[in-house]
């Protein structure tokens, strides 16, 4: 398991136990920002050079089984998938597929569809895309999506990173739990912000059904996955508010609270305490 996601197995260890303590994340330098273009002829190719070269690497592939080449062998931020006509289905299963496969399936993933297409914009939705844009494509536009997504991801990425979980408390023995705890706690860790994160998502992120995903969370917790989600959501916040760096409208967004008053009541519910008197104990217990 790559480095950089070993701190999942913290993150699940901590909302399976429901406690939270510190640990120290490892330094990792920052990969460079490698792009992958997928299904594009050589004039689309020629129009992405011309929008992104300079400020990404780019790696032109036309199947499947190079984009798994590629994947292997090189450190992939983003992949934008040629989905518009004639490739949709293609473009759309593509996706599908990389997000049932654990280690890829944190990856920014923008399809390329043609304009004014619903069935093409409830495909990106149902195949796991983490955003759409419409041709014709727009080189500002493009800049400032990818931009956007990977500067949130790596936020995300910082959040948990320095996370002050507990990575103490022992996690499952058996390889298949392990395997799975350490699964689970990426993909919500990479989704916490998503306010919609339910046991539904869950399951589809997971590539399981939601009865298997019940059962395999309860062998390992008596928690059920909302339950497991809010419990990362909470101490989550719980570290945001410690460090006095965010606002708490800020950190209700990035633990994907609908509202600040629902987390209010979740959070005092768990801490038996409000968010604003937990920073100020976070405080006073540091001078």
């Amino acid at each position: 398991m790559p480095v950089a996601y070993r701190f999942a197995e913290t993150m699940i260890a901590a909302a399976l136990s429901g406690r939270r303590g510190s640990a120290g994340p490892r330094t990792v330098l920052p990969p460079a920002q490698n792009v992958l273009l997928v299904h594009c002829d050589q004039m689309e190719m020629d129009r992405y050079v011309r929008y992104l070269d300079g400020i990404y690497q780019l790696f032109p592939v036309a199947t499947e089984r190079q984009v798994l080449s590629i994947l292997e062998d090189r450190g992939i931020q983003a992949i934008i998938i040629n989905a518009g006509p004639g490739c949709l289905r293609t473009g759309m299963q593509l996706c599908s597929r990389l997000r049932s496969i654990p280690r890829y399936a944190h990856l920014i993933i923008i399809l390329v569809i043609a304009a004014d297409n619903m069935e093409a914009r409830i495909g990106c939705l149902e195949s796991g895309a983490d955003a759409w844009m419409e041709l014709p494509l727009s080189g500002d536009y493009l800049r400032a999506q990818l931009k956007n997504l990977l500067a949130n991801r790596r936020r995300l990425k910082t959040c948990f990173g320095q996370s002050a979980l507990l990575n103490q408390y022992p996690i499952a023995s058996t390889p298949d739990n392990h395997s799975f705890q350490n699964r689970l706690g990426r993909i919500i860790a990479d989704h916490l912000a998503d306010a919609g994160l339910n046991v539904d998502v869950l399951a589809r992120l997971m590539n399981i059904s939601r009865p298997t995903l019940y059962r395999k969370i309860k062998s390992i917790s008596d928690r059920t996955p909302n339950q497991l989600v809010n419990i990362m959501r909470l101490n989550k916040a719980a570290e945001l508010l410690s460090t006095g760096d965010y606002k708490v409208l800020d950190i209700v967004r990035l633990v994907g609270f609908y509202s600040r008053s629902n987390f209010g009541k979740a959070f005092v519910k768990h801490f038996n305490i409000t968010p604003m008197e937990y920073r100020r104990r976070s405080f006073g217990a540091k001078k």
